[in-house]
């Protein structure tokens, strides 16, 4: 903040520029300050008028005051350079702070970003497992399946291996039995 008799020293041009950044908070577009330079050129008894007319604005109503309204009593030189280069000095540091700030919050927000995606994605992982959990737990929870529909040559196929299976050890029983009748028949002929 800066008082209203330290605003006022300096050249026009300095003064314009001061009045721009404790009224305005920015530096002076370049059509604003020629026709502001215009008004006050050589004509310093215009100042305060002018800075009444900038802290009335609707620019700087929405900022917080930046300059202290005292009586513009005469100022040291050397106290309103100093309070000008502070002025300037902070609104530097500002400029200089808002990019990192921005950039950090970019940074912040693009986090939040992939975070959120990262969440989604887990979320749909999520569902897609449970769904297949459940429809495994279906089958298994179900009745037996009924067997798979086979062409005929298939069955007829599965039915003969069936047939042959079963029949290999009757068989092999049959030729036992057989072998054992005819060793007894050759056993009764022979007594």
């Amino acid at each position: 903040m800066i008082a209203l008799g330290e605003l006022l020293h300096g050249t026009d041009e300095d003064f314009l520029v001061n009045l721009y950044l404790a009224a305005l908070g920015r530096w002076p577009d370049e059509a604003g300050f020629a026709h502001h330079l215009g008004l006050i050129a050589g004509r310093p008894q215009l100042r305060a008028e002018l800075v009444q007319g900038f802290l009335n604005s609707e620019e700087a109503r929405q900022r917080p005051p930046g300059i202290r309204m005292d009586a513009p009593g005469p100022v040291p030189p050397e106290q309103a350079l100093a309070a000008q280069l502070r002025l300037r000095t902070e609104i530097l540091r500002a400029a200089i702070a808002a990019p990192r700030e921005a950039a950090a919050a970019a940074e912040q927000s693009a986090l939040a970003g992939e975070i959120m995606a990262l969440g989604a994605t887990l979320a749909g992982l999520r569902a897609e497992l449970t769904e297949r959990i459940a429809a495994l737990e279906a089958r298994l929870a179900g009745t037996v399946p009924p067997a798979p529909a086979l062409s005929p040559a298939v069955s007829l196929d599965y039915v003969n291996e069936l047939v042959e299976g079963a029949q290999t050890p009757l068989l092999r029983r049959i030729r036992a039995l057989e072998a054992r009748l005819l060793a007894g028949e050759g056993g009764l002929s022979g007594s």
